[in-house]
């Protein structure tokens, strides 16, 4: 039994690894395109884009090692099933229930690290997230600017577009404001050149060089033009304003005894590391796979599974945070429902008797 686990092991460990690779690519993939978005529209600077990913990454992995380990193990053991090497363990006398010791092991000893995320590190993730976005948005508004890109300027009341920047950002070609600060009229205001000053009180100010000033209201034909050699507009600069922290940006010792929120939020950090151990179980009997089958029946059931227990502990969650379950029930249902499942399938694989299991993953199969 030694060399099998030993077997077992470093096969689990390949499709692990791989698993974490791929649906770490896959979330920085969509998380990327989602940030050189706003970059590009200039709600986020460049220099942003490294930290937010990492802290996202961080965070996620709360979610991504618990799946990959649960992959890694029903992709082990069925291909085991597949290829009949599971048949020839069975005949020398190697029991399915004998990997509950060695699976179950993986799995707790991976919830100690998983633990330490979950309680500590994703928190800590989520507020450093929290505290760049506050300074970003305090930040000069022209800090972001992006050539070819509309943007709002003053909440709103000034439209700005520029044409081409160079490389240090403080030099702008072919500038457009439109100007709505004044409610009696409108202004427009185009200039060829302009550049980013900022004095020594750190006010912003957008210097335009030989441009033109149009003042009036549409429809009316009083309309004013100006000439001007150079014309500084003051940027005003936006508050720096503190968000509100929610439950998942808050450090786990401040969460005790606290309201349903704290609480659900409590509860779902310690349901990482268990719905990991019971995944990692629950993988043992729905890697069950008919000899020289294909992968797909025995991964669709168990993703059904996996995507049915983690919704419930969502819910749950929700019901929790709003008072609609006690905080004794509150998402440990779940997880006896789960180990219910779970006995009830290893049962059914070790009793021919009572091989639904095994019946149902042949007829999809047909």
């Amino acid at each position: 039994m030694k060399v099998v686990r030993q077997y077992l092991l470093k096969e689990f460990a390949v499709n692990f690894v791989g698993a974490v690779t791929v649906l770490t690519l896959v979330l920085s993939s969509t998380r990327i395109i989602r940030y050189l978005a706003s970059v590009a529209q200039g709600e986020l600077p460049g220099g942003a884009v490294l930290g937010l990913m990492g802290l996202k990454l961080l965070w996620a992995q709360t979610i991504i090692i618990p799946v990959a380990l649960f992959l890694a193990a029903l992709l082990t053991l069925g291909r085991w099933y597949r290829d009949s090497e599971m048949v020839a363990l069975t005949a020398a006398g190697v029991s399915p229930l004998q990997f509950l010791f060695p699976v179950g092991l993986l799995g707790l000893a991976a919830a100690i690290p998983i633990s330490y995320l979950s309680f500590f590190l994703a928190p800590w993730a989520e507020e450093q997230t929290i505290k760049i976005e506050e300074r970003i948005e305090s930040e000069p508004a022209l800090t972001g600017i992006s050539s070819g890109v509309f943007r709002t300027l003053d909440g709103g009341k000034r439209i700005f577009y520029v044409q081409k920047l160079n490389k240090d950002r403080t030099r702008l070609e072919n500038v457009f404001i439109r100007d709505l600060t004044n409610p009696e009229a409108e202004t427009v205001i185009a200039a060829p050149r302009g550049r980013i000053e900022v004095d020594e009180y750190g006010d912003q100010f957008l210097v335009l060089e030989k441009g033109y000033r149009y003042d009036g209201k549409p429809g009316k034909l009083n309309y004013r033009e100006m000439q001007f050699a150079e014309y500084a507009l003051l940027i005003q600069q936006p508050e720096l304003k503190q968000k509100r922290r929610k439950e998942e940006a808050l450090p786990t010792h401040q969460l005790w005894g606290q309201g349903a929120a704290a609480q659900a939020e409590l509860q779902w950090r310690l349901a990482i590391p268990v719905s990991t151990v019971l995944l990692m179980l629950l993988a043992v009997p729905l890697s069950y796979t008919p000899p020289r089958s294909g992968r797909v029946v025995g991964l669709t059931v168990a993703v059904m599974v996996y995507l049915l227990y983690t919704n419930f502990l969502k819910v749950s969650s929700a019901w929790l945070a709003d008072g609609k379950i006690p905080d004794w029930l509150g998402l440990w249902w779940v997880h006896l429902a789960i180990m219910a499942l779970f006995l009830v399938m290893m049962v059914n694989l070790n009793n021919p008797m009572v091989s639904w299991h095994r019946r149902f993953l042949r007829w999809g199969h047909r």
